[in-house]
């Protein structure tokens, strides 16, 4: 005979996995380093010296 509460444990299994991924998620967010600054990009210059 299947147990009746099987899908109740499972389901309450699956909603504390899914509590802790958005638990580590939020802290993984909170916690992560700043990106470095980067420099700005310098102006590609074009010439029309050649071109007549």
């Amino acid at each position: 005979m299947e147990d009746p509460y099987y899908d109740l444990v499972l389901a309450m299994l699956t909603l504390a996995i899914a509590a802790v991924l958005l638990v580590a998620g939020g802290l993984y967010l909170i916690t992560k380093p700043d990106p470095p600054a980067v420099a700005p990009v310098p102006p590609i210059v074009t010439s029309s010296l050649m071109s007549k």
